[in-house]
């Protein structure tokens, strides 16, 4: 029987006055996972919306983006009788005269930290990941 499941890939990033920063995890256990984006599964019946709003709170303690931009088309991979789509999204989390301190990480998250755009691209290993961190920031360089 073929199964289809759905994960959200959600990268938070704040807008300070000179730069971006972007919000990387590390999930338990940090040996074997690298950084990445906040990411989690998409309940049955459950609305993508309300996906990325619970996965964000749930890892970063983070309730309502200022801004929610859907960043490329689902990405869908098979591996044998499972289907995978998966919705790369961005959350702002802050911006010059609303900056994040610190975040409250839920207790999935190993290690987390604020980069800017190389040191979060040298991170990443997935190249969706990478692809969705360039749409991003070509997104806000362009306003």
């Amino acid at each position: 029987m073929f199964r289809l499941d759905h994960r959200v890939r959600v990268f938070v990033f704040q807008v300070l006055e000179d730069r971006v920063r972007y919000l990387l995890v590390r999930h338990m256990p940090v040996q074997e996972w690298p950084f990445g984006p906040v990411v989690g599964g998409v309940a049955v019946h459950e609305h993508l919306h309300d996906a990325i709003l619970r996965e964000v709170r749930e890892e970063t303690g983070f309730r309502r983006p200022l801004h929610l931009l859907e960043l490329t088309h689902p990405q869908k991979e098979l591996f044998g009788d499972v289907g995978l789509v998966e919705w790369a999204y961005a959350w702002q989390a802050g911006s010059p005269d609303r900056p994040v301190g610190r975040i409250e990480p839920g207790p999935n998250v190993g290690e987390y930290a604020w980069m800017g755009f190389e040191e979060a691209f040298q991170h990443l290993e997935p190249a969706h990941d990478r692809d969705s961190l360039i749409r991003l920031q070509l997104r806000l360089q362009a306003g």
